[in-house]
């Protein structure tokens, strides 16, 4: 979902460049970004409708095979938002609504076949809920009602979506507001202006996050008591300061933990109620310790380092091999064609530079949650005691089989709660199996020679690399 969104952004973006592309007429584009949510819906329906006649038989196929296409299906919204944006719809209606309104009605389109999607698999979810009723009742955990369909759709909207757009829009609308400022008064000034509007939104949001999320999904105080004496000890263990630590309200439907905030005074954590009510306290702790290791291992400000370095590095490498290809394109083209020969190379150079970057973020993105998943062995086992095969005491601290066992534990929970198949592949997180298969090698080794440690730290300097070769190149050209 976090990538799909991210392409949907750019594509919706990049609406005023794409048009004319592709000899489609404005009203078969506008058609063809209809069409995406449309086909979300019929998508939907026949789905559920199989997952619900395989559920009869006792079979979890069609469960597994309506989520496992709500992913792709999410990738042909996308490719119709992409013909869309191809087609001469843009250039059409750039007189009265502009080139920004169709970004608007293409994002919206895609928000709106995401939420077909949520509204087509309430169904599915209600009856999973009902069948692990007893599962709970075992449990002591308590029963929380089915919401409505509406309910439920906005509860996801809330979950899945506006964590992930309002990151991605605001630096952009601070960018685009200052930059038509900069274009009324001094055009001189419009990509100064623009960069200095992406970089003060994500200042902004550094800052905001923490105060803006809790009255945005609801979160509620964890109440003082055991458990919140413990996973504040377990922060204080790990010398991250902790402003305050929230529940996150989801009637039981979703399993999910984070740590917001760069700066300690605002930081705070947030657990879901699904995740405190039904996960044993050995598997909440480590939960606990995996969001302090992001902080510990300084992952949001490397990340960002990151991000920049796999674009920058895809576009060192794209670049030159689109510049041949081009030169040699228009040593073989009439002059009439070189303009449109252009127009297709640079979105041909631009396509393959996201592509390349996304690739690379998304393997550095499952190292650092590998690296966290480390970290929370590591606190776990800080306190153990240790003892070789021959009796005599460690020396150093090892990873322990309780410490292991918790975190991969508290995964297959997540894993259950959350209904999902525990091979399952994700872009940024890596397939729950993936990581508890890593987590179980780990077990009495030196936990401070994780091999983890040395590969991210690897990455982020070979990333800083890049990018400072890359403004090198800027300032000092050859």
């Amino acid at each position: 979902m976090q990538l799909i969104l991210i392409v949907q952004v750019s594509i919706a973006l990049l609406a005023g460049e794409l048009t004319g592309l592709l000899p489609i007429g404005p009203w078969a584009g506008l058609l063809i970004a209809i069409a995406g949510p449309m086909l979300a819906l019929v998508h939907g329906l026949v789905l559920s409708w199989n997952a619900h006649r395989l559920m009869d038989r006792a079979s979890r196929a069609g469960v597994e095979a309506l989520f496992r296409s709500n992913g792709w299906m999410g990738w042909v919204v996308t490719g119709t938002m992409a013909l869309a944006a191809c087609s001469d719809l843009a250039r059409a209606a750039e007189p009265t609504i502009g080139f920004i309104g169709v970004s608007v009605l293409l994002m919206g389109l895609a928000i709106t076949a995401t939420l077909t999607t949520y509204a087509t698999t309430w169904s599915v979810e209600k009856r999973l809920r009902e069948s692990s009723l007893m599962r709970a009742l075992d449990g002591m955990a308590p029963l929380h009602p089915m919401p409505s369909r509406g309910a439920f759709v906005l509860m996801q909207a809330r979950a899945g979506l506006v964590p992930m757009l309002v990151p991605l829009l605001v630096p952009i609308v601070m960018s685009e507001a200052l930059r038509a400022l900069a274009l009324r008064f001094d055009p001189d000034l419009a990509e100064p202006a623009r960069f200095t509007g992406a970089l003060a939104g994500t200042v902004l949001l550094f800052v905001m996050v923490p105060l803006l999320v809790p009255p945005l999904l609801g979160l509620r105080r964890l109440a003082p008591g055991p458990m919140r004496d413990d996973l504040e000890e377990l922060a204080k263990g790990a010398g991250v300061g902790v402003r305050e630590i929230w529940v996150w309200p989801t009637e039981g439907l979703i399993a999910n933990a984070a740590v917001m905030g760069a700066i300690p005074g605002l930081r705070c954590v947030m657990l879901s109620d699904c995740l405190l009510e039904c996960m044993p306290r050995e598997q909440v702790r480590a939960v606990m310790a995996h969001e302090l290791g992001h902080v510990v291992r300084r992952h949001l400000p490397w990340m960002l380092v990151v991000i920049i370095g796999c674009w920058t590095l895809a576009g060192a490498m794209v670049t030159p091999i689109a510049q041949f290809i081009y030169e040699r394109a228009v040593s073989e083209s009439s002059e009439a064609s070189v303009a449109g020969i252009t127009q297709a190379a640079v979105l041909a150079r631009d396509a393959c530079v996201l592509g390349l970057g996304l690739v690379a973020f998304g393997f550095a993105s499952r190292r650092f949650e590998r690296q966290a998943d480390t970290y929370a062995v590591q606190l776990l086992s800080a306190g153990a005691p240790t003892q070789s095969e021959t009796g005599v005491v460690a020396t150093g601290v090892v990873a322990t089989g309780a410490a292991v066992d918790a975190m991969a534990g508290a995964l297959g929970t997540v894993a259950l709660l959350n209904n999902v198949a525990p091979t399952r592949s994700s872009w940024r997180h890596g397939s729950i199996a993936w990581r508890q298969d890593y987590l179980r090698t780990l077990t009495g080794s030196d936990c401070d020679a994780m091999s983890i440690d040395r590969l991210v730290v690897a990455m982020r300097w070979i990333a800083a690399a890049v990018i400072g070769v890359e403004l090198a190149r800027g300032f000092f050209p050859l």
